[in-house]
Order: C-alpha cells, then structure tokens, then sequence
C-alpha cells in the first residue's frame, strides 16, 4: 500500500472547492502517477460505466490484506461446471443404484459395482480440480 510522506518538499497543486467536475466532451480524462493515484471519500466512491469497468493489474485485494488474510475468489464458471459434473456423477450412480433388486442379488452386484466406480471416479475428478485451484483466482482475493 503506497503511504506517502508528510510534509511534502516539492512542487504540487492543491486545489480546494465545494465541488469538482472534470469534463470531457469527447474523448477521456487520464490521470496518472508515478507511485499512486489514490481516491478518498468519507462516504462512497462510485464508479459508472454503460459498457464496462476493466482493472488491469497482477493482483486485485478486495478488503485490507486479503491476499494475506482473506483468499482468492472463486472463478464462478469453473465453480460451475465442476458442481454440474459432481451433481452429474452423483445422478448417474442414482440410476444405477434403483435398477437394484432384491430378488436378484447377482444382477445386481453389477449395478451397484458400475455405481461405485462412477462415484469413485466423479470423487478422484472433483479432488484433483480442488487440489490444483483450478476454481480458485490467481488475480482477485476477498475478505
């Protein structure tokens, strides 16, 4: 976090007003600093786009310290398709699980053996999506 030094000994503009509008009729407003640009408000401070708000940076923390003290966002896309394949899985074993009769234990054996193996293998998928963090942001962290 860039913390800067007080009293400043160098050329600066302080500019003090009841309001401040930058306007740009038709093109942007760029504002730029070497070390930081820093926005400060005692109540909000908003951000308005009609097409996009875009951050480009290695690391975006939402919340003080949360890449130390929080942790990564989950990618929700990632999250998605991982639970749908999970519910999947699950759904599959089901269907096999109900063709199993009482009355016929050996046909059954098989059911319920095909049931385990897919439960089995949506498990060992799901832990290795977990393990490696595909799901988990290497950019934004929360807390």
């Amino acid at each position: 976090m860039f913390k800067p030094v007080f009293p400043y000994k160098g050329n600066q503009l302080i500019l003090t007003s009841d309001r401040v509008t930058l306007h740009s009729k038709s093109d942007a407003i760029f504002l730029f600093g070497k070390q930081a640009v820093s926005l400060s408000s005692t109540k909000t401070i908003n951000l308005d786009a009609n097409e996009g708000i875009k951050l480009y940076t290695p690391i975006i923390e939402l919340g003080n310290n949360a890449k130390k003290d929080g942790g990564p966002a989950v990618l929700g896309n990632r999250l998605n398709n991982q639970l749908y394949d999970l519910v999947n899985g699950i759904q599959s074993a089901a269907v096999l699980l109900n063709q199993v009769s009482e009355t016929d234990i050996g046909a059954s054996m098989q059911y319920i053996r095909s049931a385990a193996d897919i439960l089995y293998n949506t498990a060992q998928d799901s832990k290795a999506i977990i393990d490696n963090q595909y799901i988990l942001s290497q950019i934004v962290y929360v807390r």
